[in-house]
């Protein structure tokens, strides 16, 4: 008979912390580079950003602002947080920056997400940003970022329709407009954003859902396609 090993919470909780440095240590060779190539020596000598070895940089010709009055190491990290269904060997994040970045505090962008700022674009992000797993984020125009904003997985936000349609006279009939959001936002995983949306403070978003216009009333939990408010006086605890 073989005997049966118990393993406790901790001993998960060390080994993945093992993990986890193991993966801020390979990182640091493009980390410091990047750092160098995007910000100024002040704030680079601080190694802010973290970029993992399992991101692709598409392009860096845009501009990237830390605003925060304390750097530190890590404040950034790309490519390092995943969830209970990917695994970080295939997963890749993708980086392509062509606009300006503005980070205001603290900003993960998880395992396989991938974020587009075009050369016109102005992304925004509060403190406490969290971008999920396999999320996509496309700025064309503006997307703006409250404090204490939290994207799960597998989401998808775009302010623009990528493709321009036109009238018979050549005049474009579906321009980029901004998403806005407030503070302490939530979204639940497999949730499409649509170009123009704006959600109030302490909005909870339902997983699966599609939002798709303006959601001004403050601690709502907003559910379906398109997106409608299904209760009313309470937010998600941070």
């Amino acid at each position: 008979m073989h005997r049966k090993t118990h393993h406790h919470p901790m001993n998960y909780r060390h080994h993945n912390k093992r993990i986890l440095a193991w993966r801020y240590l390979l990182s640091m060779p493009r980390s410091l580079w990047y750092n160098l190539r995007l910000l100024p020596w002040r704030q680079a000598r601080r190694l802010p950003i973290l970029i993992s070895n399992r991101t692709a940089v598409d392009a860096l010709s845009g501009t990237v602002e830390l605003t925060a009055a304390d750097l530190r190491t890590g404040m950034v990290k790309v490519g390092f947080t995943t969830f209970q269904g990917s695994d970080y060997r295939h997963e890749r994040t993708r980086l392509n920056i062509r606009g300006k970045v503005v980070i205001e505090g603290d900003c993960s962008l998880g395992a396989g997400s991938s974020v587009e700022v075009a050369e016109e674009g102005l992304l925004t992000i509060g403190p406490q940003f969290n971008l999920g797993p396999r999320s996509l984020l496309v700025c064309h125009h503006a997307v703006t970022f409250g404090t204490f904003n939290r994207i799960s997985w597998d989401c998808t936000l775009m302010d623009t329709d990528q493709h321009a349609l036109v009238d018979t006279e050549g005049r474009r009939v579906n321009p980029d407009r901004p998403i806005l959001f407030g503070s302490n936002v939530w979204m639940g995983c497999h949730t499409i954003v649509t170009k123009g949306v704006t959600l109030a403070d302490n909005t909870t978003v339902a997983a699966g859902s599609r939002l798709a216009g303006h959601y001004d009333e403050p601690l709502t939990v907003l559910a379906g396609n398109p997106a409608t408010v299904v209760r009313r006086g309470v937010k998600r605890q941070q």
